[in-house]
């Protein structure tokens, strides 16, 4: 299992939404690493979060990911439909592939 916050910030794109929040996705960096996504498995809900805190653990045919919040903040927004679906994450698609929207405060 890859757990290494640099190896999850270049699986991670990174889009403002409005004032104060940024929405996280899955980047091709990630799709590469693991190859077609299998499943996914959420460590966080809601709150606030610390740089570092892992938030999602990514598993793919060749490998697992644990992905870490690249700044701190407060969870505005998950993408639940993602635990049904963790297939989304395997094309870009920022509709589908986001995973968290992230609130800086």
């Amino acid at each position: 299992m890859i757990d290494k916050p640099e190896v999850s910030a270049s699986a991670l794109w990174l889009t403002p939404l409005e004032q104060g929040i940024i929405r996280i996705g899955f980047a091709e960096d990630g799709r590469e690493l693991l190859g077609p996504v299998q499943k996914i498995t959420w460590q966080v809900e809601q709150g606030r979060v610390h740089l570092g805190t892992p938030f999602l653990i990514v598993s793919g045919v060749n490998e697992e990911l644990t992905l870490h919040f690249p700044f701190a903040g407060r969870i505005a927004q998950i993408n639940e439909d993602l635990a049904a679906h963790p297939e989304w994450l395997n094309n870009r698609n920022d509709d589908l592939d986001w995973m968290v929207d992230l609130a800086i405060e």
